[in-house]
């Protein structure tokens, strides 16, 4: 591992609300709460130069302080890494609230990097208590402008691709993470394959998909039915039956990220599971390191 020169760290597979999700006793939690299932954090990346033992996360989830532990333990223990910054897809719960781990009541961190688009950085900058801590120096805001590459250090680049979702408080973007060898496409939420996607770059869904190494997708829910007491239109996301037919061909590129607890393919002995798997799909686990 040492011999990598950069890698990701897969913090966290599942969907805003992790698994077990609060007040509920649906199979795939009550499997967790009767230990016959681990617990899944919000999803999370961590992108790891090992040259300079430098990270930065992609989103910071309401599992930030178990995922800095997972990072902690990553690293050899007379090694110690330097978190430079936090890469934001957008302002829903799961992908930001973390951070408050980092302010002046917990960490107190002093220049932590915050980096999203305007409307994200808007946001920080408008409303409390972000603004205090702002102000008071545990964050540094650094706008991005989509499609627009940053380097992170000799060894890797990060670039936005803006993505249709529900826009209540901020855009949304996916990221390119380009290392030495690799480069994979981050995207955990997206509300359709086939609406919105802006051709200002001429970039489809497909055409990602056929230029990275590898895309870890929004895979919410496997199929419509699984929230019976929800309005599925109110909380669009590509199903994954809906993946499976619009990467055909592509699918070893792929791997499932962003699992509602509902989802069956927590359940490794699910036939939906067996069904992604028959195809080449991946599907995400907490804790997998990926080479750049």
């Amino acid at each position: 591992m040492t011999g990598n020169k950069a890698e990701i760290l897969l913090l966290g597979i599942a969907q805003d609300g992790g698994m077990p999700q609060i007040r509920c006793q649906c199979k795939n939690c009550s499997l967790v709460h009767r230990g016959l299932l681990p617990q899944q954090y919000t999803v999370s990346l961590a992108i790891i130069d090992r040259t300079t033992n430098q990270v930065w996360l992609v989103d910071c989830s309401p599992d930030a302080r178990n995922q800095y532990s997972m990072l902690q333990n990553h690293f050899e223990p007379e090694r110690s890494f330097k978190l430079e910054g936090v890469f934001l897809t957008h302002l829903h719960m799961g992908h930001y609230i973390g951070l408050f781990q980092f302010g002046r009541e917990t960490m107190d961190w002093k220049g932590l990097k915050i980096y999203g688009t305007e409307s994200v950085c808007q946001f920080f900058r408008n409303n409390q208590p972000w603004s205090t801590y702002i102000e008071i120096g545990n964050f540094v805001l650094n706008p991005l402008v989509p499609q627009v590459e940053v380097q992170l250090s000799s060894n890797l680049h990060i670039r936005s691709q803006l993505v249709p979702h529900r826009a209540e408080f901020s855009d949304a973007v996916g990221y390119f993470i380009r290392g030495p060898t690799r480069t994979i496409f981050f995207c955990p939420d997206v509300d359709s394959w086939d609406r919105g996607w802006s051709n200002e770059h001429g970039l489809s869904p497909t055409d990602i998909v056929q230029s990275v190494d590898q895309a870890y997708l929004d895979a919410t829910f496997f199929s419509a039915d699984e929230l019976p007491n929800r309005k599925i239109d109110e909380i669009p996301h590509p199903t994954v039956l809906q993946t499976l037919e619009k990467f055909k061909g592509l699918e070893h590129k792929i791997t499932l990220i962003h699992f509602n607890h509902s989802n069956p393919l927590y359940d490794i002995q699910s036939k939906q599971r067996e069904q992604c798997q028959q195809v080449g799909i991946n599907i995400g686990i907490q804790g997998a390191i990926s080479k750049l």
